[in-house]
């Protein structure tokens, strides 16, 4: 998918709309943003404004797979294998909300979970989520030793003690698929990949073919879906002819309606090249201090113009590479302030430079 595909159309006009209504427990609410975040229009006032399309929404349209889940639940368990829901420890991302339409995540899995699709793992099977501080205090209040990896830690203390006294530590138990969960998930592989795709499009076919987990959907039907990856890799081939014929026509009639953001476009179109040149570079000569004094250039100045989690995350990533832990911290903190699209991100971010930053303090 080509910048154009992106940046090529004026705003939609979006009615403006009150945010969503609130639905989510009291208790739940740590794991999510502010009442106000989940607006009913995503990107409000950008090129990519939308309105939010609800599950209940999704479910008129979209297709159901074998027994019956549509593709958010799907993403659910994907989420779910991970072994940190409910209640991940960063709360729950924004595009459960924004691209999937579910505002109450816990209601979601509740219902999952009520359909046989996962199950919460017992107490010593969530074992995984005590840190190494709370698996160590754990074997010395038994005198036994605390030596050895994370996982040496675990299976120790899965040893001595009892299912009943590793749930009055208060351990969070997690969920995790049932035999019908998984293999739902390995009969519906498109929907993480997908939703991980970095080419996926909006949903807006005005300019074109689009290339989503909602277009994959129809694409595939109620039939089976073992040719899912020859039906995502022909619909590439399509969008990549698409987007080359398509882009030099609509950027000539843009020229004509829309001067001033024919050039707004054009400009962003040559700053992702000079981006793309500069990385290759640094592929080929591993120069790294170079490669940081041209994104630190790039952020002094206008900063990106495009959008893009992957190159907006570049210049910390390679700050992380070169150990420089704290400016890695500073540069997301940033970032996290002034691009509201990727506050999810750099939270995540932000949570493991710390850690590092830890780690480097303590050889210190």
């Amino acid at each position: 998918m080509g910048l154009f595909d992106f940046f090529k159309k004026p705003n939609p006009v979006v009615p403006k709309q009150e945010p969503a209504k609130p639905s989510v427990p009291e208790s739940d609410k740590k794991y999510y943003q502010n009442d106000s975040y989940y607006t009913d229009v995503a990107f409000s006032g950008t090129s990519f404004e939308k309105r939010v399309i609800s599950f209940e929404e999704r479910k008129k349209t979209a297709i159901p797979s074998r027994t019956g889940l549509y593709p958010a639940e799907i993403l659910l368990l994907e989420y779910c294998s991970y072994g940190t829901y409910p209640g991940p420890k960063n709360g729950y991302p924004g595009f459960w909300w924004f691209e999937y339409g579910i505002r109450d995540v816990g209601a979601a899995l509740k219902s999952l979970e009520n359909r046989g699709y996962i199950v919460f793992a017992t107490a010593k099977e969530s074992l995984n989520n005590f840190t190494i501080p709370q698996l160590k205090e754990l074997l010395t209040s038994k005198e036994l030793t605390t030596s050895g990896k994370k996982a040496d830690l675990v299976m120790r203390v899965a040893d001595v003690f009892s299912e009943a006294e590793l749930l009055a530590t208060g351990v969070q138990t997690k969920y995790m698929l049932t035999e019908l969960g998984q293999r739902e998930l390995i009969e519906n592989e498109y929907v993480p990949y997908m939703h991980k795709a970095h080419n996926k499009t909006t949903e807006d076919a005005r300019f074109g073919m689009t290339f989503s987990v909602w277009s994959i959907n129809k694409l595939l039907g109620t039939g089976d879906k073992t040719n899912w990856k020859a039906v995502v890799a022909e619909q590439e081939k399509k969008m990549g002819l698409q987007t080359a014929e398509s882009n030099a026509k609509t950027m000539e009639t843009l020229k004509k309606v829309n001067p001033q953001l024919f050039k707004e476009l054009k400009t962003q179109d040559q700053q992702l090249e000079a981006v793309q040149s500069a990385r290759k570079e640094y592929d080929e000569n591993k120069d790294i201090n170079s490669y940081i004094a041209f994104w630190e250039i790039r952020w002094e100045n206008d900063g990106l113009l495009f959008r893009g989690s992957k190159w907006h995350f570049e210049l910390a990533d390679l700050y992380i590479t070169a150990k420089r832990y704290n400016d890695a911290l500073r540069f997301v903190k940033k970032l996290k302030r002034e691009r509201k699209e990727y506050a999810d991100k750099a939270d995540s971010y932000i949570a493991r430079i710390e850690k590092l930053i830890g780690k480097q303090s303590g050889k210190q």
